[in-house]
């Protein structure tokens, strides 16, 4: 259990970081943000909405007790990578701009596996008990 533990939060911090790196700078729309947002062809406040739902989807990932809003988090978190990747493929930016998505897409991953592995190692426990 503790193990796990270890590796549920080396990930979800990593992932929080990750989400806070892009949420921060659009909330408070730094210029880098708006240029950022207009070269995807986005309108400049759907940064504000997108920042506003990681900030959410980052508290839902702390606060621990709601299962269902964690959830829905992490697929938030996978629609945004998503999206973002694609929006790079589709404008034709060149494979340094989105070289890093595997590594998001695996500290994505690895958080989420090791939430659900914390799920069912506390479930065992609690009927160990």
């Amino acid at each position: 259990m503790k193990k796990i533990n270890i590796f549920y939060w080396v990930f979800t911090v990593l992932l929080v970081l990750l989400m806070l790196s892009s949420a921060i700078p659009s909330l408070m729309n730094s210029p880098q943000s708006v240029a950022f947002m207009k070269h995807l062809g986005y309108p400049i406040y759907f940064a504000k909405f997108l920042a506003v739902a990681k900030l959410l989807g980052i508290v839902a990932l702390l606060v621990t007790g709601f299962p269902k809003i964690t959830e829905w988090a992490y697929a938030g978190f996978t629609f945004d990578l998503i999206a973002a990747f694609y929006s790079f493929i589709a404008l034709g930016d060149p494979a340094s701009t989105y070289v890093l998505f595997p590594v998001f897409f695996a500290i994505l991953a690895g958080s989420y596996i090791f939430y659900h592995k914390r799920l069912k190692a506390a479930v065992l426990h609690e009927t160990a008990v």
